[in-house]
């Protein structure tokens, strides 16, 4: 999906320029675009530019521009009408919004007008270090032309604006241009399966003017005229498709027609060419250094001794010692940012307020491992619905997520406390996606956290026993869970009840039932898989002459989850499975079986899935095994049919009905 892009020479294509604010009753004509007929907006134009220019600071700046245009065509699009401008601001780095037009065009009796965003209608949000301007258009109706133009200076001179060419609604032309001086050097990363009708590389000159501050207020400083080779890349797209995520799609940031940007050298004159690509050593040795990250993890930390003594009470060897540290910081301490990759504050102010994101519990974890002389270091990743990291690559942007490794006994365990109800060396599922980095002072060694690499294993074991008497199947259900659903289920029974996850479970069937007498095992033992037992009763008729049983009374497959005909993006499921369901069912007095499912089976692509569906019937005992087999998570497009039509075998499978007759009465 990425590609590095090196300085190249295009066929130049003509580039499409609209002026802010000049719109003809011609450009409301279109009842609906020929790209989506049913879009309910439409963006007509959208093009930025960003460029460095020299500042008052002795150095550079990157200034950076962004004009947009969307026709509202529907109510359901007027979502398009909220804009929001966030900015990155701290107490050393001072994004600037420099200027700011929009409008609102509407036609009536023939005429254009125009609608002006008042500047009162700008409101501000402000987090830690990122401010936030939005506003939403006036006097907006169906439509409805909207269109705003920003100018933004970034103070710095290492970043460089990503530019997404694809949206959620269709994108009638995208451009993006970009002028870069010799003294500086990018690693440009395009994404995206949308074809470039401009993608060009110039040589231009380019001067630019720095000026120097004095060193007093009294003085005024000098400017210094600079003047360099440059390189002025365009980009543009045009007819781009709206972006629409998939079912069993890890985030859409992966697969958006797009542009990124790291900086990797910087060339100034008569010096040495310093390299900000850096090797994974470097940046390893760097992430240790940080006070934001490492730096703590090599001090003695003896403050932490007390906790330590606590958590280890009871061990007896070094992995019950670290097995003991891990249960501590997981159940002493709470998580309020399962998004961060470095510390919020440092690690004493950590412990004293018993909470922080993912990044202050698991370096703690780690410093609290290292404490306790075991084998420990952080290792960095990025979760599902963020962004895929590269391989190699280190664009450190990607990563958003921290947990411990612990070396032991010539074994790799990973852990995570920021979670609750989560055992020793598992760890949540959005963290398998892909590759994840080490950060130690050896080898920041390269690992992977595949979804092909991890297998839930289900089982279900159903009794079935007629109860005439009472007009009813009494079911008992023994269910156990993988590692993953438990975890979901463990977080619904804490966050509730046993009996409130009862009362959810009993809807979930498609004929009226009671549940009762449920009994949870394994729900304090986090390290091993859940497992409930409860019992149901189905009610029938025992007058009828016949009845009809589907014998997966539960988490059956009712819809297929590929519906679409066809596919462009991987399908990436979450993890294997292996999911198995048992039935023993004796068929109620007086009955006996008139139709019975055809026992199959079906592979997907030889060993890569099966499901098979085996039923019995003998002297009116009937036993089932239902089972699906997943062997890997992650399913090129090519390969999207197959499984499409493998999942619809399986629905289709899991719909047939037991039919029950009832015996004809014979004459004496």
């Amino acid at each position: 999906m990425f590609t590095f892009c090196m300085l190249m020479a295009a066929a130049q294509k003509k580039r499409e320029k609209l002026q802010f604010g000049r719109i003809t009753a011609q450009d409301f004509k279109p009842a609906q675009y020929s790209i989506d007929s049913a879009a309910d907006a439409v963006v007509l134009y959208n093009a930025g530019s960003s460029g460095y220019e020299g500042n008052s600071n002795g150095f550079f700046s990157v200034n950076y521009e962004q004009h947009s245009r969307i026709r509202l065509m529907h109510k359901n699009g007027f979502d398009a009408a909220t804009v929001t401008i966030p900015l990155y601001i701290s107490n050393d780095y001072q994004t600037k919004l420099v200027s700011l037009e929009a409008a609102t065009f509407n036609l009536e009796n023939g005429q254009v007008v125009e609608t002006k965003l008042d500047k009162s209608a700008l409101f501000t949000e402000v987090a830690k270090d990122i401010t936030t301007y939005k506003f939403t258009y006036p006097n907006i109706k169906e439509g409805s032309i909207v269109e705003f133009h920003i100018k933004v200076i970034l103070p710095g001179y290492s970043f460089m604006p990503d530019w997404d060419f694809q949206k959620k609604y269709p994108v009638l032309y995208s451009e993006y241009e970009v002028n870069v001086p010799y003294f500086f050097n990018y690693a440009i990363i395009k994404q995206g399966l949308q074809n470039y009708i401009i993608d060009t590389g110039t040589e231009v000159h380019q001067r630019y003017y720095i000026h120097e501050k004095g060193k007093s207020a009294a003085e005024s400083g000098t400017t210094v005229a600079v003047s360099t080779q440059a390189v002025q890349h365009i980009w543009a797209m045009k007819d781009v498709p709206a972006f629409h995520p998939q079912k069993y799609m890890t985030s859409p940031d992966n697969y958006i027609s797009a542009i990124q940007f790291q900086l990797s050298e910087i060339r100034m004159p008569e010096q040495d060419v310093e390299k900000l690509a850096q090797s994974w050593s470097k940046i390893s040795e760097k992430l240790l250094k940080d006070p934001d990250f490492g730096l703590e993890l090599n001090y003695n930390n003896n403050w932490l001794k007390d906790d330590i003594k606590t958590a280890t009470a009871n061990a007896i060897n070094d992995l019950e010692k670290a097995q003991g540290i891990f249960a501590f910081v997981r159940d002493h301490y709470s998580c309020n940012d399962y998004r961060s990759r470095f510390l919020s504050a440092p690690l004493k102010k950590i412990t004293q307020s018993k909470k922080g994101n993912v990044a202050d519990i698991n370096i703690l974890l780690t410093a609290m491992l290292k404490q306790a002389g075991l084998e420990a270091y952080p290792v960095i990743l990025s979760t599902r619905d963020h962004e895929k990291v590269l391989q190699n690559y280190p664009v450190m942007r990607k990563f958003n997520y921290v947990i411990a490794r612990l070396f032991l006994n010539d074994e790799n365990y990973y852990l995570d406390a920021s979670r609750k109800n989560i055992g020793f060396n598992q760890l949540p599922v959005d963290c398998y996606n892909g590759f994840a980095r080490v950060i130690n002072d050896k080898e920041p060694l390269l690992i992977r956290f595949d979804a092909d690499s991890v297998k839930e294993y289900q089982m279900d074991i159903v009794h079935v026993q007629p109860d005439a008497a009472n007009r009813a199947l009494n079911v008992v259900f023994n269910k156990s869970f993988g590692n993953f659903e438990s975890q979901d289920v463990r977080n619904e029974i804490t966050a509730a009840s046993l009996d409130a996850y009862s009362k959810k479970l009993q809807k979930q069937f498609n004929v009226p039932v009671q549940i009762k007498d449920m009994h949870a095992d394994n729900l304090k033992d986090l390290d091993e898989p859940l497992k409930l037992q409860y019992t149901a009763a189905f009610s029938f008729n025992p007058d009828d002459d016949l009845i009809y049983f589907n014998p997966i009374l539960q988490d059956r497959m009712v819809d297929n989850p590929f519906k679409a005909e066809s596919r462009i993006y991987p399908v990436e499921m979450p993890n294997c499975m292996n999911s198995t369901y048992l039935l023993d069912m004796d068929v109620p007095e007086g009955y006996v079986v008139d139709e019975l499912p055809k026992s199959a089976r079906v592979q997907l692509n030889e060993k890569e899935g099966s499901f098979e569906y085996l039923i019995v019937n003998k002297n009116n005992h009937i036993q089932m095994r239902c089972r699906l087999v997943l062997n890997k998570a992650n399913f090129e497009p090519d390969d999207y049919g197959t499984l499409r039509d493998f999942y619809a075998f399986i629905v289709q499978k899991e719909s047939e009905q037991i039919v029950l007759k009832k015996k004809v009465a014979t004459r004496p």
